[in-house]
């Protein structure tokens, strides 16, 4: 199995051309949070507002507060809480901008130019933007589990990275490799060093119907609500891993994102992404997890990336050392 490793200035992160790479070991991995605050993640359990609750009536002699006990795990909560952790996440260490570097447009909502991922790499989507566990139904739980054990158990499942192929949207921009923007009045498009990746939104459908074939990445449609970009990306050709230890998205889930750039004057702009994953097959309702990513106009200029050696090389199995996933 030959394993893809990015490696800038000195640094190697732990991606993968697939999952498989993660029979390398396992670790935690945090809550998101919003830039700039949110709710403070509740964790599994927790009541709203936090862990404890004064009972009604008022609390006990000295105005403490009484402990309000977690209730017990589902059995979808018990599956999905004691598979073996991810692998801690890493970022790579990028310079701060040059006091004369270029900056982003003044217009929100130009969104043109070169991002860099600025928040850790998750190798497992397991809770939402604000603490909370991902809404897994048994179906998604198993198949989380499925894949999770094989990489434990060392025959990691073939999938589109391992093969390179398009990996979706929501794995190919949380990479931590650089990416660029263009955009027109009809289309926004984003082209990633990683897998040579292409996203493309589409703003005036008239212009450009859905294609006859369904894609990899799907078919995005993207409109603006003030200065938001909303994009809502549907038929993908096969079912995607949200992430590299295969967080699932059936072949018929949604994935929406909300993206907006914001500059608080302070000479580091940032674009800011929800995604609200929307599928019935695999979880009880639709949840959503936020990624920021840096302007770094030093990074337009892409490092050669050759993920087809994987498979090209004669002394490379052509599916990288992984097996087939079973089919359910």
């Amino acid at each position: 199995m030959k394993t893809e490793f990015f490696c800038r200035r000195g640094l190697k992160g732990l991606v993968l051309v697939g999952a498989a790479a993660l029979a390398l070991g396992s670790g935690g991995a945090g809550a998101q949070v919003p830039p700039g605050g949110g709710p403070p993640p509740s964790g599994f359990g927790s009541p709203p507002g936090g862990a404890l609750q004064a009972p009604p009536g008022g609390g006990p002699p000295g105005g403490g507060l009484m402990p309000f006990a977690p209730p017990p795990l589902t059995p979808v909560e018990k599956l999905v809480t004691e598979l073996p952790p991810p692998m801690p996440g890493a970022n790579l260490p990028v310079p701060p901008l040059a006091p004369d570097a270029p900056m982003s447009s003044a217009d929100p909502r130009d969104l043109q130019g070169t991002w860099f991922h600025n928040q850790i790499l998750e190798f497992r989507m397991q809770r939402d933007m604000y603490g909370a566990l991902a809404p897994y139904n048994m179906a998604g739980a198993k198949v989380l589990a499925r894949r999770v054990n094989s990489l434990k158990n060392g025959a990691p499942f073939i999938n589109a990275s391992a093969t390179c192929r398009p990996p979706g949207p929501q794995w190919q921009r949380d990479l931590n490799m650089p990416f660029q923007i263009f955009q027109s009045k009809d289309w926004i498009e984003f082209v990633f060093e990683e897998y040579h990746g292409r996203w493309q939104v589409i703003l005036d459908p008239a212009k450009a119907p859905r294609p006859a074939q369904k894609n990899y990445m799907g078919y995005s449609v993207g409109h603006w609500v003030g200065d938001t970009l909303v994009v809502e990306t549907s038929d993908f050709r096969q079912a995607l891993w949200l992430a590299v230890d295969g967080t699932p998205l059936s072949v018929n889930g949604k994935l929406v994102q909300r993206i907006r750039k914001v500059d608080n004057g302070d000479h580091t702009p940032f674009l800011e992404i929800i995604t609200t994953i929307v599928d019935p097959a695999y979880y009880t309702r639709p949840w959503s997890v936020v990624r920021t990513f840096g302007w770094h106009p030093g990074r337009t200029v892409f490092d050669e990336y050759n993920c087809e050696e994987q498979i090209g090389d004669p002394t490379v199995s052509a599916d990288a050392g992984l097996i087939p996933e079973p089919k359910d």
